[in-house]
């Protein structure tokens, strides 16, 4: 199995404004992310739903504070609604977020509720009782082109473990969570994440971006300014499930006004990549603020130029990384995902005009 590189470290041109310490959405202090990832059996589909399972869970805990008594202001923007996410009208309404985020494939998104749910009993008994209950959020991308998706492999607590697993530092990206069986620009796709350091009235925030990448035409696929679809000799082959899930962070202390005016804002880093957001494509894209719910010194609407240029090269670094740091997989009925070619990229963006590229990457081997 060869080593995978990000394109970062390879040298390309990713945007201008500087990223945090791990490159990832855990930058943003307090987030924790969790991966179950389920991977076992080869084949045809059975009848029985015990075929090859290509699936996951990824769980998103944007602070350590019990969310459903110290909530954050959110915003979502449904870039294309052909989606099944979960809580989604909630956030619209009210504009905060009350529990954990999670990721998983369509056919799960009860399941990993259930776990969620459970997760949220567990913490506040008064649920139920003497209080309101929570906005569940669960997210999804369809994987069906690698998993048995009518399986429904993924249970309760499966989700109950992503969230027990979830931790700071560095996150796995590529093939690791809800991303296991994603494809994007009909190559392995997956779980990406980057982030960005603004600076703002002379104090410093983090904005980080996690991408569910499964959506995309190969003949689209765009790579630092370049039309690298049309110029690999890989070729495109399967259907395209389409959908697209863009979770977005950050310490700012923004109204859930604003975080909506950001979460708009991804759709012009999706345009980096190629992505024209197409039917049957469910993109949405949710921005979250975990500075202290009650904190009222917001920033003004005046200056979050500096945010809207994180959101757009996050969201567009996060997509890449998904496709740099995803592995070839081989799933259901013989279907396979190719990696993206990283040396015959590499090579096609440096001979490509006015392509930006530093010409000491990090080594291939």
């Amino acid at each position: 199995m060869c080593k995978r590189f990000n394109p970062r470290s390879l040298g390309l041109w990713l945007g201008q404004m500087p990223v945090g310490t791990f490159n990832d959405i855990t930058d943003v202090p307090g987030v924790k992310v969790g991966n179950v990832s389920l991977v076992k059996g080869e084949g045809p589909l059975l009848p029985s739903g015990k075929g090859p399972v290509r699936t996951g869970v990824t769980a998103i805990i944007p602070r350590s504070d019990n969310l459903y008594l110290h909530p954050c202001w959110a915003g979502i923007e449904v870039i294309n609604g052909y989606g099944k996410s979960m809580g989604v009208p909630f956030i619209q309404e009210m504009g905060y977020l009350n529990c954990p985020l999670m990721l998983t494939n369509t056919l799960s998104v009860s399941d990993v509720a259930h776990g969620v749910i459970t997760y949220m009993l567990q913490q506040n008994p008064e649920i139920g009782n003497d209080a309101r209950t929570p906005n569940v959020v669960v997210m999804e991308c369809d994987d069906s082109f690698l998993n048995d998706i009518r399986g429904r492999h993924v249970r309760p607590w499966d989700g109950l473990l992503a969230l027990q697993r979830a931790g700071g530092g560095p996150i796995g990206q590529g093939n690791v969570g809800a991303g296991v069986g994603m494809s994007c620009f009909q190559l392995k796709g997956g779980i990406g994440s980057s982030s960005r350091v603004v600076k703002s009235k002379g104090r410093i925030y983090t904005l980080g971006m996690l991408a569910l990448a499964n959506f995309g035409q190969l003949e689209d696929l765009i790579i630092s300014g370049v039309p690298i679809g049309e110029l690999l000799t890989i070729q495109a082959k399967g259907y395209i499930p389409g959908s697209l899930i863009l979770i977005g962070l950050t310490n700012a202390p923004l109204t859930r006004w604003q975080l909506r005016q950001l979460a708009r804002r991804a759709s012009l880093g999706m345009a980096r990549t190629g992505s024209v957001s197409m039917t049957g494509s469910g993109d949405f894209s949710l921005m979250v603020s975990t500075a202290p719910f009650e904190d009222s010194n917001f920033i003004s609407d005046w200056d979050l130029d500096e945010f809207f240029r994180a959101v757009v090269e996050a969201t567009a670094e996060s997509i890449w990384n998904a496709l740099f740091l995803a592995e070839t997989m081989e799933g259901r009925d013989g279907h396979v995902r190719q990696a993206l070619p990283i040396e015959e990229t590499i090579e096609l963006i440096k001979a490509w005009r006015g392509g930006y590229y530093n010409r000491n990457p990090f080594p291939m081997s």
